[in-house]
């Protein structure tokens, strides 16, 4: 920063941004320089040896032309290192100073605009001239004794043209499309823009880029309407997101190192966390090298006793969700039924886990599920069990792109397999399939063919931005009719993701029978589960399952709604539309949307919801209130940064401890009370004190759904490896430990 001016026009690079074109613009002048100087050598050579040859003498204008090589190659030497040289001096003065210090890379715009224009003009002006000149070189190979054959200069000569021309092509995209680009938005940005036409820019950008994405995929995922969708929702939000009042004046690359900048601070916490729990721990070697291996997504259990001696809070336990009396889990064969369900037989586990508060511990205690306890066996055997509806449900698309060998595998499921189940005689519909049945022959071959355990009763697999693809299975291990939403597979469901606008679902509860008073639900995938709902309805398949009086898996059997990411974004609604038809309903999702449920409902849900986290996985932690804190994290990071991004990119790329560097995040980065007064620190200010001035959007905060059962490694200090998954568990479903 700031970003530089190049004839009025603001680009969106920064002074400090160049250091990667010099580094191309050098090689690629070096590469011409060893064609270059072979070149020349051999044409001087040839040039003394035929110097009195006849025709070398005449004063043609053939001749004149023809003895063009030599003075041509020795000016594209001069050329090439003058670029060079350029180049070299536009690198040393962009890696001066932080992205705060733009003083100390004074005079970087008139050396980038030397090159900038230098570059391509001079090039053009080589590549004509050559072209022209290698028109009329037959009578210089003529005279010189090349009547056939080419000479060894001739062939370097038309590679250096080549290589200049298809550098000039570069150039000319480049520079056409960059011109373009800022004559649009000079005349866009005559008149001061609002939120409003911002966010009609944002809105006509989505449609673009969805647009584009369709044409360049075939429609193969979807998106032949999308452009006539509705994105004003998510227009709003990235409008208000990123509008700066007009008082920032920064580029990509800085928040991009700023990004850099939180993480290699965050390992450092992490680091001075261990060593004041090392010094708590005395000097137990086993517990001293466990500690340095808990991280967010690798959690470490330790003894009793070394946990009293360590002032971290536990965190609150959260029960399963599931009763010890429940008649499903009695019919299971691993639950024992033992009354077996003491806390006090849960491991707990150290985990590093950042927090809003600085002043806090980094590190927090978590209660592993145990495999003793027949509720937590319970939630780990429910959510492996079920897990694989919703890699199902993802049909032909998703089975044939997981893996290359699966093409063949879904063919013979179709050709042999498919015929000798005959799944659809009876009461199976598939609605939307192709020709050839590729749909239900991918979901049948991850479900399994074996009616006397699974029956898959109906599927939707025509996916539109107003229709989502689900299916109806049952499970007669479980004793469960499953109802299974897809998660995101095409461009269609990507627009539903866009949706973030609240829905108040007063209406939808006094419809339904629920407490909607006050609540509100993402727009996106509210609108999916009523869909759903509507078409429950038309095909009456739930009530021909499990109505009390008719239905054919009344007794004993409960309905379970399943789905992953967008899925479960569309199950949370939907199983609180259908629970008051069915009370025993249970709802499983996989990493849920972020942004899903308001406070009240996200708790209440709490009782039929489960939801599964794997790791530090991004899709249940993003939300709008999540982005618009770290859009705020990086912006603070920016005048933090006391070294250039040069610099500050190698250190992070090197993957490298401080320690092993030899410096400390203080040589890095300014302390946040000691950050120097700049012209972006101003600008920061500025921009603090417009958002603080600015009306509120009236956004309600949106949560992720129900319990929460995280996914992570642990270590065992007395066993030092990973522990071993239990027999009832998937790999993606072992050692979890609950958070809040």
């Amino acid at each position: 920063m700031p970003a530089l001016v190049l004839c009025g026009y603001r680009s969106k690079l920064g002074g400090d941004d160049l250091s990667p074109i010099c580094i191309i613009n050098t090689s690629m002048r070096i590469a011409e320089l060893i064609l270059l100087i072979p070149a020349c050598i051999a044409t001087f050579d040839e040039y003394e040896e035929r110097l009195d040859e006849e025709c070398m003498g005449r004063r043609t204008h053939l001749n004149r032309v023809g003895i063009l090589p030599l003075p041509y190659l020795v000016v594209s030497v001069i050329f090439a290192v003058f670029t060079i040289c350029l180049s070299i001096r536009l690198y040393q003065v962009s890696g001066r100073g932080s992205p705060t210090e733009p003083e100390r890379r004074k005079g970087i715009g008139r050396l980038f605009a030397c090159m900038v224009i230098l570059t391509p003009a001079g090039l053009t002006m080589l590549a004509v001239v050559g072209i022209i000149g290698v028109t009329f070189l037959d009578s210089r190979l003529r005279c010189v004794g090349h009547p056939g054959s080419k000479p060894t200069w001739f062939h370097l000569l038309i590679t250096i043209l080549c290589f200049q021309s298809l550098e000039v092509l570069i150039y000319g995209i480049f520079l056409w499309n960059w011109i373009k680009f800022e004559l649009q938005r000079r005349i866009i940005a005559g008149a001061p823009k609002t939120i409003e036409s911002k966010a009609e820019e944002w809105d006509n950008s989505c449609k673009c880029c969805c647009k584009y994405t369709a044409l360049f995929c075939c429609f193969s995922f979807g998106g032949k309407g999308i452009k006539d969708e509705d994105f004003s929702s998510m227009a709003t939000v990235l409008a208000e997101l990123f509008d700066d009042g007009g008082t920032l004046d920064i580029v990509g690359s800085d928040v991009y190192v700023a990004c850099m900048a939180i993480a290699m601070e965050q390992e450092e916490e992490k680091r001075r966390c261990i060593e004041r729990l090392k010094m708590e721990a005395g000097d137990d070697p086993d517990v001293l090298s466990l500690l340095d291996q808990a991280t967010t997504s690798n959690a470490v259990t330790l003894p009793a006793s070394v946990l009293a001696i360590f002032n971290v809070a536990v965190t609150r336990d959260i029960e399963s969700g599931m009763s010890a009396n429940s008649k499903a889990a009695l019919s299971l064969p691993f639950y024992t039924n033992s009354n077996n369900n003491k806390k006090e037989d849960r491991e707990r586990a150290f985990i590093f886990k950042r927090t809003q508060n600085k002043e806090s511990e980094k590190f927090a205690i978590r209660e592993l599920l145990s495999s003793k306890l027949d509720i937590d066996r319970y939630a780990i055997a429910e959510g492996a069990r079920f897990l694989r509806y919703s890699i199902a449900i993802n049909t032909a698309k998703g089975y044939l792109f997981n893996e290359s060998t699966n093409c063949c595998r879904l063919a013979y499921a179709r050709c042999c397999e498919m015929p000798k189940h005959n799944q659809r005689a009876g009461e199976g519909v598939i609605d939307g399939d192709d020709i050839g049945g590729l749909h239900e022959a991918a979901l049948m071959k991850v479900i399994g063919f074996d009616k006397s355990k699974v029956e898959l009763h109906y599927a939707h697999v025509g996916s539109t931005v107003t229709k989502a693809v689900y299916c109806i299975v049952v499970d007669h291990v479980w004793k469960s009719v499953v109802l299974c939403v897809r998660g995101s597979l095409s461009l269609d469901d990507y627009v539903i993701n866009l949706q973030v606008d609240p829905e108040n679902l007063s209406e939808l509860g006094t419809e339904y029978g629920f407490d909607g008073n006050g609540e509100y639900c993402h727009a996106g995938y509210l609108a999916r589960a009523k869909w759903i709902c509507e078409d429950l309805k038309r095909h009456n398949i739930l009530d021909r399952l499990l109505n009390k009086e008719t239905g054919k898996y009344r007794e004993g059997y409960i309905l379970r709604v399943t789905g992953h990411s967008l899925g479960a974004g569309t199950a949370a609604p939907l199983a609180i539309m259908l629970r008051s038809q069915y009370p025993n309903l249970r709802c499983l999702c996989f990493a849920p949307p972020g942004g899903l449920f308001s406070k009240g409902l996200a708790t209440r849900s709490q009782s039929f919801v489960t939801t599964y986290v794997l790791n530090t996985d991004l899709v249940p932690r993003i939300s709008t209130r999540t982005v618009e804190r770290l859009r705020d994290e990086v912006l603070q990071m920016i005048p933090r940064i006391k070294v250039s991004k040069r610099q500050l990119v190698r250190i992070h790329k090197s993957g490298k401890k401080f320690c092993e560097l030899q410096i400390g995040l203080e040589d890095l980065l300014y302390d946040i009370d000691d950050i120097p007064d700049s012209s972006f620190k101003a600008q920061l200010d500025q921009f603090k004190r417009v958002k603080k001035e600015s009306p509120k959007s009236n956004k309600i905060p949106l949560y992720p759904p129900g319990k929460f059962i995280h996914l992570v490694k642990t270590m065992s200090s007395q066993e030092q490896r990973v522990l071993q998954q239990g027999r009832f568990m998937l790999s993606d479903l072992f050692n979890c430990f609950t958070c809040d």
